[in-house]
């Protein structure tokens, strides 16, 4: 028997993506809603890492691995967490919004943005007013959700994908070696494809596909998910919660 190829499963995947998906969203599930954000930036995520796979350009892509990783894990918190999701969003914007009021006011660009600053104050107020603080907003942090749900794995790939990532000796080495008889020097990256990209990309994608067909409205992905799962050695039910939240009850 042939061995599977991820170039051809990739394309099996991207087939059930299709253009009236949106029919089986429920817009009354903030889940679901939250969820497909969360899935279609996987999606383009692996998409940037095809392209510059396809432009022998893979060490390149670190940053789309990792932020593919860290989407389709968050995606799978989504699932569990429920509608508090978008209480739990609303509340990291305004933290987001905070930080960027001061940042404006520190480098004096306040007044040139007047507009947008109104707004990210506006944004502010009105979330502080409206929505009371979660316990679980710290699992906005990758960290916490890979050790809540015991990720190992995926752990690994992702402080790897950190050091190509991030100025790093690691990532600096990636354009020169010494052989001990030498020392070359390159202008492209001596180990050109970290990882396998297809097959990389391949079970990101499978794992975001497990994850959203929870919230899809007759979870049509199923089958499909389970035969890939089942020829590459992918999880075939989701990764269930190990920390001490309740991720439901509030």
């Amino acid at each position: 028997m042939a061995e599977p190829n991820p170039r051809d499963d990739l394309i099996r995947l991207e087939n059930l993506i299709t253009g009236d998906l949106y029919t089986r969203i429920d817009p009354t599930n903030r889940a679901a809603v939250i969820g497909w954000g969360l899935f279609f930036t996987t999606a383009h995520q692996v998409r940037a890492i095809l392209t510059l796979h396809q432009a022998g350009a893979c060490g390149a892509a670190s940053p789309n691995r990792r932020s593919a990783m860290e989407y389709a894990i968050t995606l799978r918190w989504c699932v569990d967490q429920g509608d508090r999701i978008g209480d739990i969003y609303n509340r990291k914007l305004r933290g987001d919004q905070i930080q960027l009021a001061k940042a404006l006011k520190a480098d004096g660009t306040k007044d040139r943005y007047q507009d947008a600053y109104e707004v990210m104050a506006q944004t502010v107020k009105t979330v502080s007013e409206t929505i009371s603080a979660d316990p679980n907003e710290r699992l906005v942090k990758i960290d916490n959700l890979v050790k809540g749900y015991g990720l190992t794995k995926e752990w690994s790939f992702y402080t790897v994908e950190s050091r190509f990532t991030h100025p790093t000796p690691t990532g600096v080495q990636m354009f020169f070696k010494d052989d001990g008889e030498a020392f070359h020097v390159s202008q492209a990256p001596i180990h050109e494809e970290i990882v396998p990209c297809q097959l990389y990309c391949l079970w990101i994608l499978h794992a975001a596909m497990l994850a959203f067909n929870e919230v899809l409205q007759g979870k049509p992905w199923a089958a499909e998910l389970q035969e890939v799962a089942k020829e590459y050695g992918f999880m075939t039910t989701l990764p269930q919660w190990q920390g001490p939240e309740d991720l439901h009850a509030q």
